[in-house]
């Protein structure tokens, strides 16, 4: 099948949905991790848990440090659920169908999105910071649904075959 081109502001808006007191500190998501982390409870009061951005499943969040394997920081798929997380991490919503097992390893493949990454980030010392409107201009390469959702399960029944083997 052919992929189609498309700029990820035709597939991603940058959302800014601040919790509302209905997230409590059980549901901190760690972006690096991608795990329910409960916060310090002594830095969690609920006024401060209002500062936090909600994180929902199928959403992505940057996360900036910079490591051998991504030179530039990268993309997490949230694929555990409704969550928050500090108000640090710009948070992307899709706003077209989407299969949420193929963009979570597509978001994060740095062959790919390092260069992306490159032209829309500004370098800090230990992290990069994403300047989110040039994200949203860069093209990437998308297939059909369909053909996601192959390439989904597909990567999703290697990655469990490996953690089997491990």
């Amino acid at each position: 099948m052919v992929w189609e081109q498309r700029k990820f502001k035709d597939l991603y808006k940058k959302v800014i949905e601040k919790n509302d007191g209905s997230f409590k500190s059980d549901q901190i998501i760690s972006v690096a991790n991608m795990y329910f982390k409960e916060a310090d409870r002594f830095k969690s009061s609920l006024e401060y848990m209002k500062t936090y951005n909600v994180f929902r499943k199928g959403d992505i969040s940057f996360e900036g440090n910079k490591s051998k394997n991504y030179a530039y920081g990268r993309f997490v798929e949230n694929t555990i659920g409704d969550g928050i997380v500090s108000h640090v991490f710009d948070v992307f919503r899709p706003i077209v169908k989407y299969d949420l097992m193929y963009w979570k390893y597509f978001i994060n493949y740095e062959p790919v999105m390092g260069r992306k990454l490159m032209r829309s980030t500004t370098k800090a010392t230990m992290m990069s910071n994403l300047v989110a409107k040039d994200f949203l201009k860069q093209d990437v390469l998308v297939p059909n649904y369909s053909e996601q959702k192959e390439i989904g399960s597909y990567l999703s029944k290697v990655d469990n075959l490996l953690t089997l083997h491990q």
